[in-house]
């Protein structure tokens, strides 16, 4: 099982370094640790050891065991011991690129021999977390923050809506440009003509998220009080009962809304909530970039649930 993912980095590589081989840093931008921030963890005095353990990400160690004069590589041992035993070589690769750097983060392992068939989920999977890890690491270094915020607020009530949508199936990789087009169509179009029918914030159901064949089918869509007759010929209408559902807030950059949706997942996975058969999640948006700093951005992630 192997995962190689990258960023480039407004920094010189003797910055990133030396918060990369420090393992103190590490804490501010885990992609994993935030699914659970009063997880424990301890780091050894000198930084190059690293352990955790939570209820909910599971448990294990980290340990420097190779550093580079040069600041250009950095090799790790990684052991996780719940919630299945594994190992794997980590390593990270800065290449200096004039006034930025090249970013690398490397994983070769493998999987116990009876999980042999969640081979290709795990891989993607890992992939995303290097990825959210990594625009984490990003914001740190060049800004100080990691700009990403949770907030977990549990079990709640979700009353039923009728909505007007547009709908897509596409590859992961045209999700920020479609859903930017579609509401872009549609938000212009409640504002001039069905704004006194609108019922609450704008939102996406997400009907099929597959990381592995990297395929996305969703709805973009706003609720209204009542459907309109004059739609245009692609707009889909729907309802959604009432509902219980498990939320987690973020604020912050969409660019880091996906650590809302792995930190669900997680608590999922760990049994925090129990899915409402295969009702797809959405994710509800409490202000828009239009008019709002990227900085203030909330959003809400809504996994529906059983009582």
């Amino acid at each position: 099982m192997y995962v190689d993912e990258s960023v480039v980095i407004r920094e010189k590589p003797e910055k990133i370094y030396s918060i990369l081989s420090d393992y103190h840093h590490w804490q501010i931008w885990s992609p994993w640790l935030l699914a659970e921030p009063k997880a424990k963890v301890t780091v050894a005095d000198t930084g190059d050891f690293y352990q955790w353990e939570g209820q909910i990400i599971g448990s294990g160690q980290m340990q420097i065991t190779q550093k580079s004069a040069k600041h250009d590589y950095l090799r790790m041992d990684l052991t996780f011991l719940k919630p299945w035993k594994s190992k794997a070589k980590v390593a990270f690769f800065l290449e200096a690129k004039e006034e930025t750097t090249l970013v690398r983060w490397t994983m070769d392992s493998r999987l116990p021999f009876f999980l042999f068939w969640m081979k290709k989920s795990m891989e993607a999977y890992i992939s995303q977390d290097y990825q959210r890890g990594l625009r984490l690491l990003k914001d740190f270094v060049e800004t100080g923050k990691t700009n990403s915020s949770i907030k977990f607020l549990g079990l709640k009530k979700q009353l039923a809506m009728q909505y007007v949508g547009l709908q897509r199936s596409i590859s992961l990789t045209e999700i920020e440009q479609c859903m930017g087009e579609d509401f872009g169509r549609l938000m212009p179009l409640f504002h001039q003509k069905w704004k006194a029918l609108q019922a609450g914030a704008p939102f996406t159901i997400y009907h099929e998220f597959d990381v592995v064949r990297k395929k996305v089918i969703y709805t973009a869509a706003v609720p209204l009080t009542e459907i309109p007759t004059d739609l245009e010929a692609d707009m889909i209408t729907g309802e959604l009962p009432s509902m219980q559902v498990y939320s987690i807030s973020h604020k912050g950059p969409y660019r880091h809304t996906a650590n809302a949706w792995s930190a669900a997942h997680m608590h999922l996975r760990s049994k925090q909530f129990k899915p409402l058969g295969k009702t797809p999640p959405m994710e509800l948006y409490w202000n828009s970039p239009k008019d709002t700093a990227e900085l203030e951005l909330k959003s809400e992630i809504l996994f529906p649930a059983k009582a």
